[in-house]
């Protein structure tokens, strides 16, 4: 394996990735270094029993023409295999069944239905509806953003539309405040809708979560839905296939444990497809670069002048003496960072093909109380599609289980811990039994859980924290982490950076990282 590259990512979620792609498209020699065995990061499946399980994301939105998903296909060429699904998403509340219809005036209809207001409702939807239009379109402009100087402010200006303001203003207060000054905050039951649908998107509630963002994350099941024939891990799959046509690298168990930066001497014998004169010695364009090891036996140590980072900052910072601004940064945003725990199960099921059509595949199911251990208020529950041949499949079913942990650097592996992962267990699946009258727990086959620990094993995050940053971080959004570190050739991406987390936005993410390098070497 060569040593010397362009371009170096660490880690293989969906925002590296992209980064990895857009850096390959201009002709650069890029390597991508992933920790575990398979990528995605948290948008990802792995094999255990002989059954396919997704280890967290398991709702595909974005393909609307001009959003990320959709962007990524035409750039570079790509197809994904997904199907589209009817329903986005059923909420079980105290007994009642919420239809989250992708059609909007079937959704705003359906919230009346249930949670009453009247025009007030109407106006809260139609609100949502706006911003989340309008923040999309934002997003997609504000390639600079957020910014670090004058310059960045001075060429993005000419991408400034009037609704801008009206973005930034929504940006700056919370639903919450929207909410009373639409006299909707008294229903318990809609703040308790709120709260758990924003736990979700924004990893946050109501009253902390900017109404711009929060609307964006509301409104994310009135867009297509799609799952992923093969599972999520198909997405990445996909863009390494692309990645390696043009001319990149995908290696496994490259667990990263320093990185390094250091100064090339005045003629530097390099391979990289950097500018040489006839003695094949580097031109001096750029004095330093990145020296990256890992714990890989075989292949432990690479170079290049750039690097893009898709850890988590709270990672990343522990890598590196580079970086004191960020590591300042990340101190300041450890509180308040949730974990999850997650299940998947695989169940025989006995219904008929004609009405597992016609069923729901993503569900939020409400507690009557919260789970231990700082388990959350609600579980998500995603059901494998029918047609799904690799992961429904002689009457099986694949059920994906998550809710939120908070304090997930509390779970340790000691003699409580098998004790705290059964009792979550036994409520979730009693959970199940409750809500789908198919669901019987002597026809369960196999089940597995994964608390914040195993996170932290799998993926390498820092005790195990997942989804990115609260929003409550950003009333400001001025103060969202950058794509660019203080160091212009280390490049960040990922959900603790903006535009923050979900599929979508680590995939815009990424594609504005490398767009903005160019952008200001060309500044």
């Amino acid at each position: 394996m060569e040593k010397e590259w362009d371009v170096i990512v660490l880690g293989s979620g969906l925002g590296g990735l992209c980064a990895a792609l857009s850096f390959a498209k201009k002709g650069k020699r890029v390597l991508v270094l992933e920790k575990g065995i398979s990528p995605g990061g948290s948008a990802s499946s792995f094999l255990k029993k002989g059954f396919l399980f997704e280890s967290g994301a398991t709702t595909l939105v974005g393909f609307e023409t001009g959003l990320p998903m959709d962007r990524l296909t035409k750039e570079f060429g790509i197809q994904f295999p997904i199907l589209p699904i009817k329903r986005s998403m059923l909420v079980h509340l105290n007994g009642k069944t919420i239809e989250r219809y992708k059609d909007r005036d079937r959704w705003t209809k359906e919230a009346l239905r249930v949670f009453g207001g009247g025009r007030r409702m109407v106006f809260f939807w139609k609100i949502c509806f706006l911003i989340s239009d309008r923040l999309w379109d934002l997003t997609g402009r504000y390639k600079l953003f957020p910014f670090r100087t004058f310059r960045d402010v001075w060429m993005s200006f000419k991408s400034f539309q009037l609704f801008d303001i009206l973005v930034f203003c929504f940006s700056m207060v919370s639903v919450r405040f929207v909410q009373r000054i639409l006299f909707l905050h008294r229903n318990d039951e809609w703040n308790q809708f709120l709260d758990e649908q924003l736990l979700i998107t924004n990893q946050t509630t109501a009253k902390e979560s900017p109404f711009a963002m929060a609307a964006a994350g509301l409104t994310y099941p009135n867009l297509q839905n799609y799952i992923v024939l093969g599972g999520m891990v198909e997405l990445s799959n996909v863009m390494i296939a692309r990645l390696r046509e043009l001319g990149g690298e995908f290696l496994t168990k490259q667990e990263v444990n320093q990185i390094t930066k250091k100064y090339y001497s005045e003629q530097t014998e390099l391979t990289c497809s950097q500018p040489k004169d006839a003695g094949g010695f580097l031109y001096q364009t750029g004095p330093s670069y990145w020296e990256v090891n890992s714990k890989n036996r075989e292949n432990s140590s690479f170079k290049a002048p750039i690097l893009v980072s898709n850890l988590p900052i709270w990672n990343l910072v522990e890598l590196t003496d580079s970086l004191p601004h960020l590591k300042t940064k990340a101190k300041s945003m450890e509180t308040g960072i949730w974990g999850a725990f997650t299940m998947g199960i695989a169940v025989q099921v006995e219904m008929d093909g004609l009405t597992w059509k016609e069923e729901c595949l993503h569900h939020q199911i409400h507690l009557d109380k919260a789970l231990p251990y700082g388990g959350g208020h609600s579980v998500f529950v995603s059901l494998s599609h029918p047609e799904d041949k690799i992961r429904s499949k002689d009457k099986t079913r694949i059920l994906s289980l998550s809710t939120h942990i908070s304090h997930p650097e509390t779970w340790k592996r000691d003699a409580n811990y098998p004790k705290q992962k059964k009792e979550m267990e036994s409520i979730l699946i009693s959970c199940l039994e409750k809500t789908f009258p198919w669901f019987i727990r002597e026809k369960i086959i196999f089940t597995h859980s994964a608390t914040p620990v195993t996170w932290q094993t799998w993926t390498g995050r820092k005790w195990g924290r997942v989804g990115g940053i609260p929003s409550s971080y950003f009333f400001n959004p001025f103060q969202m982490v950058s794509n660019r570190s203080e160091d212009p050739n280390l490049l960040l991406t990922g959900d603790t950076v903006y535009p923050g987390q979900g599929i979508p936005a680590v995939v815009l993410g990424g594609l504005h990282a490398v767009e903005q390098f160019y952008m200001r070497k060309r500044g």
